[in-house]
């Protein structure tokens, strides 16, 4: 009988996993998509739940077959996975977003990383004008506050560089 069980169990387990998709949105209307929503959410709709054969189940939640544009809804794939020009690899009824609204929220996180980055500029020559406005240190007195600044300017330029990274990389 012990035999049967430890065959059994690791057998029954995958059946029972899934692989269910929540957008939650929490207290300060951040969207999160998630397989495990918490309380931390003020609101979660399952937008995707596959059965525990491995087959997408519908769509469900509050406006399961409802569409409201530049939501970020759910809308039926038309194609074949295999007619996908870039081979899409997420499940058939996966929340889609149109390219037209893609392109609007890259150009949006494009500007506030550039804004990012001109505010990181300008902290870094207001904290090299206090360097400056320090004078030169004599050997026998260093100012303690030299330092401090030049750890700041340090830490300015570690961001920028970061920043124009990450500039890099996006679209």
């Amino acid at each position: 009988m012990l035999t049967i069980v430890l065959v059994a169990v690791p057998l029954w387990l995958p059946a029972t996993a899934r692989a269910d998709i929540h957008r939650c949105i929490d207290t300060d209307g951040l969207v999160t998509f998630t397989d495990s929503p918490s309380r931390k959410f003020k609101e979660c709709t399952l937008l995707y739940r596959e059965t525990p054969g491995g087959a997408p189940a519908q769509r469900t939640g509050p406006g399961a077959g409802a569409s409201s544009p530049g939501a970020g809804t759910a809308r039926p794939r038309t194609e074949s996975p295999a007619a996908t020009p870039r081979g899409n690899p997420g499940p058939e009824n996966f929340p889609r977003v149109e390219r037209s609204e893609q392109r609007d929220r890259d150009m949006k996180a494009r500007q506030i990383v550039e804004r990012e980055l001109s505010s990181e500029q300008r902290l870094l020559e207001d904290a090299r004008r206090q360097i400056a406005a320090l004078g030169p240190a004599s050997a026998d007195r260093p100012d303690p506050r030299l330092r401090e600044l030049q750890n700041v300017v340090s830490r300015h330029e570690r961001n920028i560089a970061e920043i124009q990274r990450q500039l890099a990389v996006m679209k």
